[in-house]
Formats: C-alpha cells, sequence, structure tokens
C-alpha cells in the first residue's frame, strides 16, 4: 500500500553516501566481459516535455502519478537538501530532468526524480519550511503558504523538462537506459531498476517474503532494505533455486533479468512454492549460523581473520541458501555444527583463498558462481555425510544442546565458559566408535574447537 505523500518523512542529514550493506553483488564485472558483442536491435520510444510543478503536483494529488516509496527506494532526502531544491527553482538554477514512465493505464510511474517530486510536492503541502539556504536566506524558515504571492505564482509556474517511456518500450532497453541515469545525485541500483521494469506479483513477493522472522534474524540489519538490498538478495535465491546456475553462462545480470522477465506474473501455486522453499532456506540458515549467516572472516591489521564481518555477502547468501534446498531441514539440523565447522574451515583457510576471493570481485562472471557453487556443494554433502532426517542413533537433538547450554554453558573439555550456543557442540562422553550411546546420559557440552582438537588426538 503507497504510502501518503505527508507520512513521508525527511531522511536525517548526512554527510556520506549510503553504506553499502552488501558485499559481493557487482552482477556485470566488465575485466571478465570485455570480448565484443551483437549489439540488440532494441528503440527507445521516448517522449519529451516541459510540464509545470503545478501540472505535476495536480497529478500526484488525483492519483495519476504515482508517487509511492515502496515502490522506489524511499525518500532519502533532508530537510536542507530539499530545501536547496526550492531555491533552485526560485533562482532559476538548473534542476536535472525527470524520468517518468507511461503505463497502459495512462498512469505515470517516477523512475528517476523520485526525491525532486515528492520534496516539491511535500513543499506545496506546507509539510517543511525551507531550512539553511545559501541564495536566499530571507526565505529561511517560511513555509510554502509564508512565501509572497509572486514567489508562489513563480513554484507553481516553473516547468521541469521530463522523459517519459512509453508503455511500448522494450523492458531490456528500459533497463539499460534507467542503469545509465545518474541524475539526482545517486543512481539507481540494478535492484531498483528492476523494481520499476517488472512491476507485479513478483516485485510484490520478494516484499513479502523480506519481512520472514528467520531472514530479518539472519541478515541482522534493519538497513539493508533502505536500497532494496533485502530484496537483492531474496531475487537472487529464487532465481537460483528455479533455475541452476548452468543457465548462467550470460552473466548473472541477465540471469536475474530473464528470471524477472519470466516470473513477472507468477502463479499462487508458484508463489507457494517460493514461499515454502524460502522459508525452509531461512529457517535452516538460523539453525546452523544464527546471527552469523551468509558472512566472511574480518581481517586483522596483522593479515590474519578476526570475527565475522557485519556485512551479509550477496554470492554466500545466494549459494548456502539455495544448497539448504537439497535436504530435509531435521538432516540440516543434526549435522548443524558439521556444516557450520565445514563453512568456518572453507573461509578461514589460508591455503585455498579462491572461494572466498570469488565471493567477493567480478561476482557475476559464470565460471566463478559455478566454482562457488560446486565447491560448497561438495562441503556441504560431506559435511551432512549419511545422515537421514530420522537419523537419531549417532547424533544429538538441538533441544538437548539447547536445554545444556542454558544450565551450565561451560566446556567439558578446557573448563571455560562457552559464549556463543554456536561455538558449542555435544560431544559423546563415551566415544560412538567405540560403542558409546546418544543419549543425553552420554552426552557433554563442549567448546567445537576443543572438541575438533579431542578427535585429532584420540
Amino acid at each position: 500500500m503507497a504510502k501518503k505523500l505527508e507520512d513521508i518523512e525527511f531522511a536525517p542529514e548526512i554527510e556520506e553516501e549510503h553504506t553499502k550493506l552488501l558485499e559481493g553483488v557487482d552482477e556485470d564485472p566488465q575485466e571478465l566481459n570485455d570480448e565484443p558483442q551483437e549489439a540488440p536491435s532494441w528503440e527507445v520510444i521516448l517522449n519529451k516535455n516541459d510540464r509545470s510543478l503545478a501540472e505535476l503536483a495536480r497529478w500526484e494529488e488525483t492519483g495519476r502519478l504515482i508517487v509511492d516509496p515502496e515502490w522506489q527506494r524511499g525518500y532519502v532526502w533532508d530537510k536542507k537538501r530539499a530545501s536547496k531544491l526550492i531555491e533552485s527553482f526560485l533562482k532559476d538554477v538548473p534542476v536535472p530532468v525527470i524520468y517518468l514512465s507511461v503505463r497502459e493505464d495512462g498512469k505515470y510511474e517516477i523512475i528517476d526524480g523520485l526525491q525532486r517530486l515528492t520534496s516539491v510536492f511535500k513543499y506545496f503541502k506546507n509539510s517543511y519550511e525551507l531550512s539553511k539556504l545559501e541564495l536566499l536566506p530571507q526565505l529561511t524558515g517560511k513555509k510554502y503558504k509564508e512565501l509572497p504571492e509572486q514567489l508562489q505564482n513563480k513554484l507553481q509556474d516553473t516547468t521541469l523538462r521530463t522523459f517519459e517511456l512509453a508503455a511500448q518500450t522494450p523492458k531490456e532497453m528500459m533497463f539499460l537506459i534507467f542503469e545509465r541515469l545518474n541524475t539526482g545525485g545517486v543512481a539507481l541500483n540494478e535492484m531498483e531498476i528492476r523494481n520499476c521494469i517488472y512491476s507485479g506479483k513478483l516485485m510484490q513477493l520478494l516484499v513479502e517474503l523480506s519481512q520472514n522472522e528467520d531472514f530479518k534474524t539472519a541478515i541482522n540489519t534493519s538497513s539493508i532494505s533502505k536500497r532494496m538490498d533485502d530484496r537483492t538478495l531474496i531475487l537472487r535465491f529464487l532465481a537460483f533455486y528455479e533455475r541452476h546456475y548452468s543457465k548462467c553462462r550470460n552473466g548473472l545480470k541477465s540471469f536475474l533479468n530473464e528470471f524477472c522477465s519470466t516470473y513477472r506474473t507468477p502463479t499462487d501455486e508458484k508463489i507457494a512454492e517460493f514461499k515454502k522453499k524460502f522459508s525452509h532456506a531461512m529457517k535452516a540458515a538460523v539453525a546452523i549460523f544464527g546471527k552469523d549467516a551468509f558472512r566472511l572472516r574480518k581481517e586483522n591489521s596483522r593479515g590474519g581473520l578476526g570475527g565475522w564481518t557485519t556485512r551479509v555477502n550477496a554470492a554466500v547468501f545466494q549459494t548456502l541458501s539455495v544448497s539448504f534446498l537439497d535436504y530435509k531441514f531435521e538432516q540440516l539440523q543434526h549435522r548443524s555444527d558439521n556444516i557450520r565447522e565445514a563453512y568456518e574451515d572453507l573461509v578461514s583457510d589460508p591455503q585455498n583463498t579462491l572461494w572466498v576471493q570469488y565471493t567477493k570481485t567480478s561476482t557475476g562472471d559464470f565460471s566463478r558462481i559455478q566454482y562457488v557453487f560446486d565447491i560448497w556443494n561438495a562441503r556441504l554433502k560431506e559435511a551432512i555425510g549419511d545422515c537421514k532426517a530420522n537419523d537419531s542413533q549417532r547424533c544429538f537433538t538441538a533441544e538437548l544442546k539447547d536445554a545444556m547450554f542454558r544450565d551450565n554453558p561451560t566446556c567439558a573439555i578446557c573448563g571455560q565458559r562457552i559464549t556463543l550456543k554456536m561455538d558449542a557442540e555435544l560431544d559423546h562422553i563415551e566415544h560412538y566408535w567405540k560403542g558409546g550411546l546418544t543419549i543425553p546420559e552420554n552426552a557433554r557440552l563442549v567448546h567445537r574447537y576443543c572438541n575438533r582438537a579431542r578427535g585429532k588426538n584420540d
């Protein structure tokens, strides 16, 4: 549901651009895709118009112009920036053009220019007073209704150049155009462009899935939705679930765009399937990694590795989440310690840094996508072993581990406190291979790494 204009709040004043909350998101690495390709025969259907601010405001008021922060990146300007825009109009300072898309029903959607137009409409509705003006300091603190009538009329009559893409414009061409836009200070990213071009049931589904509680736990940041980073992750999951990574030979960007085009209006059955698979993957991720899911190790000042990064890695997300779909949740839960160990070994091995490198740079290249998937899938298969969904003979239950951690989170090997539950596991007091039974009386809580050291010494 679109927000009312008066409910749209200003962003806090900041000095720097929005900091990326994801890594490993480059979809079209130029250094690996520099071979010349045949140009497609797309045509741009573009109309140019000069429209007054009063006309655009009337369109917004009547619903002809769609202003929906949930549809785009949201309103991210602060009051100072909005005020400078109004000042520019009053002093005839040039303002970048606005890009609109004409829908089949005759309404207009804002492709680029949401920040500028929202600032204008809010000012016309007296939602804020002008702040920190440089060219017209005498107007600082004034709302629209407080301006002299002459200046009110000037604002109403000021025109903005609009580039309006016709509804018949090929979607691929629209993507290319929007990708290259760099107006208004912050260019649209790939997901924001897709949200414009492929608006419909699929994009709505991404919004709904972003509210999955396990997903929010695993991602562990409320700011990741700022530039639709959360939807980026979910789209990648759905695309790689539905289509094997072998279909990604033309690059990640093309792969994701083709998926969006094909499944723009998925059936109810397909939506239900997507929801079920996503829920399974996120539940497994939290059970195995908790709030450390889909992250890489930090590099410390000495060149070694420290704790987990705060940023989610998109390449890791798509790889691990899709891989969990090959197993029942009970299998993943039973082998959660093994799986976590396998992942930590993979990202921490100084002798094998290629996998980590491929999740950080040029991640849209097919050969790198293939390598990351293949290596991890092999590691996961080894970690799962022959564990069946009902295999309780070899594996202690997660419920028992939780109970023992609550009662006394102390390692039975080193005697030190276990700070995080994810660093703990249950060990057989009498070795399983010596006939020890998988029963509560034969279980003890230990550090994962202490248990590994014990295994090497035994």
